[in-house]
C-alpha cells in the first residue's frame, strides 16, 4: 500500500522539496550549469521530486484551470456568469511550460546522470527506476507540447553535464515520434527480469510503489493517447501504435481502477491558498445534463444551492418577508450558471439567478445563493467547510483507467479496432462512476451519498446515456468530457479532437454570445514573443516561424485561437 504524500514531512524529503523549491526561483541558464545542484539527492527521491513535479502546481490550478479552460469548457464560470470577453484573457496562464525544464524534466535527469557515476554493479539495481523516470518525463513533455506545439527536448536539460545552453526545438511532430520510441524502450526493459534485484521505492513512487508491471500498464496507456492526438495528422503511424499497444498481452493493459495513473496526497498538500476553487459556480449545461439524466456523480461534482427548508423559514419569518408563507424545499437543489455572457447579463437572469437573498442568524448575515457551485474538495480536499479543515485526499489523475476505456471506445466506434464500441463505452462510464464514488467519499465531499448499483445501473440505461452505434462518437465524447472535469486539460483536448460537446450534441454546450457576437474559444497557449537579447532567440524564433506555417496557426505566435501541430479541423 502507497502512504499518500504530505507536503510537510521530515528528514531528507524535507530538505529535498525544499530544494526543489528553491530552484524555481533560479534563472534557467543558473540551474542548467551547474552539475553539482542536485547531486546529493539520491536518485529514488529524485523521482519523487519528479512525480511531486508534476502535481504541486497551484498557480497552473488557479489561473491555468480554475480561470481560463474550465470557463473555456463551460465546466463552470465566474460567481456572476463568465465576462464579455472571458475567452480573451491569458493573463499568467500556461504555467506549465517552465516545470518541464526546471522541476520535472531536470529531476529526471538528474537520476541518470548519478546513477552512470555509480559502479556498473550498482547501476544494474537501477533500470527499472530510470524507466519510471523517463514515463514521467515522456508524459510531461507530451503535456506541455499539447498546448504549445514544438518545445525543446532533445538538447534540452543537458547544460549542467557539457551539453548546448541554447537547444533547438523538436517539432510536435518528432517529438511525439521520439516519445513514442522512449515509450517502447521503457515497456521493454520494465517487462524484462533485471540481472540484479531492483532498488526498493515503496513510498518514493507516489503513483504504484515502485510495481514495474502497473508502470508498464501506464505507458501502454500514455502511448495510446499521444498516438490519437495525431489521428488527423499521421493516421498510419497513429493506427501502428494503436496496433502495437492493443496486441500487448493483457496484463500489460490496464483493466481497473486500480491501474489508473494517479497521484494521491494528504489533504495539506493542496492547503495553499491558489488551490482554493472557491467561487467557481456550477455552469447550467452540465448540470440540466447531469439532473436530467440523473447521473449519480452529481452530489460529487457540485453543491446544492441554499434553499434548505431551514433558510427557507428564515426568509419568510424576515421582516419584512421575503417569501410567501407555506414556500417548501424544491425538489431540485442544483441549478447552473448561465455560461454565456449575454445570457448571465440580461435582466430576468440577474434577478432571478445571480441576485442572493440575505438572512441574519445570530447578527451574521448569509446569502442564500440560488446557484450550484463547484464541490470544493474535489479539487482542494483541504478547503474549509464551516470552520472545519478538510482532512481527506487530493486525487490528481494522468491517466485512469475510464480514459483508457475511453481511448478504446473511440478507437472501436471509428473503425479503427475491431473491438467492441458498446463494451468500452460502458466499462468507461462505469469506471468513471466508481472512480468518482471513491475520490468524493476519501475526499471528504461535503453532503456526498454513496452511489448505489441500482444508481449506477438507472444511469447506464439512461436514453441520453444508453450507447447507440448511430451516435457512437457523441455519447463517448459527452462522457469523456463529463468523467475529465478533475481534468479539465484532457477535457479541452477531447473538444479539440473530436468537436464534441458541441451546440447539437447529446451534452449540448451553448454558443458562448457576448454583446451579441459569437467568441472564439482558445485552442492553444499564446506564445511569447521571442526577444533578439534572449539567448536561445535563435533557435526560437526558427521553430515559431515554422508553426506559422501549419493550417490554422492563427495571426502570429501569441494567437491562442490558432493551433497546434495535432490540432486539425
Amino acid at each position: 500500500m502507497i502512504t499518500p504524500y504530505k507536503k510537510y514531512v521530515s528528514g531528507i524529503l524535507l530538505a529535498t522539496t525544499l530544494f526543489m523549491t528553491g530552484c524555481k526561483d533560479q534563472s534557467f541558464v543558473d540551474f542548467n550549469t551547474d552539475p553539482e545542484a542536485l547531486t546529493e539527492v539520491p536518485p529514488a527521491n529524485q523521482l519523487l521530486n519528479a512525480i511531486i513535479g508534476v502535481h504541486d502546481r497551484d498557480f497552473e490550478a488557479f489561473y491555468d484551470n480554475y480561470q481560463r479552460i474550465m470557463p473555456w469548457m463551460q465546466y463552470s464560470t465566474g460567481l456572476n456568469g463568465n465576462g464579455q470577453n472571458f475567452t480573451q484573457v491569458y493573463d499568467n496562464f500556461a504555467n506549465r511550460y517552465g516545470a518541464l525544464y526546471t522541476t520535472v524534466g531536470n529531476a529526471v535527469t538528474d537520476i541518470e546522470k548519478q546513477i552512470e557515476k555509480m559502479p556498473a554493479e550498482e547501476q544494474a539495481r537501477y533500470v527499472h527506476l530510470i524507466r519510471m523516470g523517463r514515463v514521467i518525463k515522456a508524459y510531461y513533455a507530451f503535456y506541455v507540447s499539447d498546448i504549445y506545439g514544438s518545445i525543446p527536448y532533445s538538447e534540452a536539460i543537458q547544460g549542467r553535464y557539457g551539453g548546448t545552453l541554447t537547444p533547438k526545438y523538436d517539432t510536435q511532430q518528432t517529438l511525439f515520434n521520439t516519445l513514442d520510441e522512449e515509450l517502447k524502450e521503457a515497456i521493454s526493459v520494465l517487462k524484462t527480469t533485471p540481472s540484479s534485484p531492483q532498488i526498493t521505492l515503496g513510498n518514493l513512487d507516489q503513483y504504484y510503489g515502485g510495481d514495474a508491471k502497473k508502470w508498464v500498464k501506464a505507458a501502454n496507456a500514455l502511448r495510446l493517447k499521444i498516438a490519437m492526438r495525431m489521428a488527423k495528422v499521421d493516421a498510419a503511424k497513429m493506427r501502428t501504435i494503436v496496433q502495437e499497444v492493443l496486441a500487448s498481452p493483457v496484463e500489460d493493459l490496464m483493466s481497473s481502477n486500480a491501474d489508473g495513473w494517479v497521484f494521491v496526497a494528504a489533504a495539506s498538500f493542496t492547503s495553499g491558498g491558489n488551490w482554493n476553487p472557491a467561487g467557481l459556480r456550477a455552469s447550467k449545461p452540465v448540470v440540466d445534463f447531469m439532473w436530467d439524466t440523473q447521473d449519480p456523480r452529481l452530489d460529487a461534482f457540485f453543491t446544492k444551492n441554499n434553499y434548505s427548508q431551514a433558510n427557507i423559514d428564515l426568509l419568510i419569518a424576515s421582516n419584512p418577508s421575503q417569501l410567501p408563507a407555506g414556500t417548501k424545499e424544491p425538489a431540485r437543489r442544483y441549478v447552473g450558471s448561465f455560461t454565456s455572457p449575454d445570457a448571465a447579463q440580461t435582466q430576468q437572469n440577474v434577478q432571478r439567478f445571480y441576485t442572493p437573498r440575505f438572512v441574519t442568524v445570530n447578527g451574521n448575515r448569509t446569502a442564500v445563493d440560488t446557484l450550484s457551485y463547484i464541490q470544493p474538495r474535489l479539487f482542494q480536499a483541504s478547503y474549509s467547510v464551516n470552520g472545519t479543515v478538510g482532512t481527506g485526499r487530493n486525487y490528481f489523475p494522468v491517466i485512469t483507467y475510464a480514459d483508457f476505456c475511453f481511448m478504446r471506445a473511440e478507437l472501436a466506434a471509428q473503425t479503427i479496432t475491431a473491438e467492441n464500441a458498446k463494451t468500452w463505452y460502458e466499462s468507461g462510464v462505469m469506471a468513471s462512476l466508481e472512480w468518482y464514488d471513491v475520490l468524493a467519499q476519501n475526499a471528504l465531499v461535503t453532503d456526498y451519498t454513496a452511489m448505489t448499483t441500482a444508481e449506477k445501473a438507472a444511469y447506464l440505461a439512461h436514453p441520453k446515456v444508453a450507447f447507440s452505434s448511430a451516435k457512437a462518437m457523441d455519447l463517448i465524447a459527452s462522457q469523456e468530457y463529463i468523467h475529465f472535469l478533475r481534468q479539465p486539460s484532457e477535457g479541452w483536448a477531447t473538444w479539440k479532437r473530436t468537436g464534441f460537446p458541441n451546440a447539437n450534441s447529446t451534452l449540448a454546450l451553448p454558443a458562448l454570445i457576448s454583446n451579441g457576437a459569437t467568441l472564439t474559444v482558445p485552442r492553444r497557449a499564446p506564445l511569447g514573443l521571442p526577444a533578439p537579447t534572449e539567448p536561445n532567440y535563435t533557435n526560437r524564433k526558427a521553430a515559431y516561424d515554422e508553426m506559422a506555417k501549419l493550417p490554422g496557426f492563427g495571426t502570429d505566435p501569441q494567437d491562442a485561437t490558432g493551433r497546434v501541430w495535432w490540432d486539425r479541423p
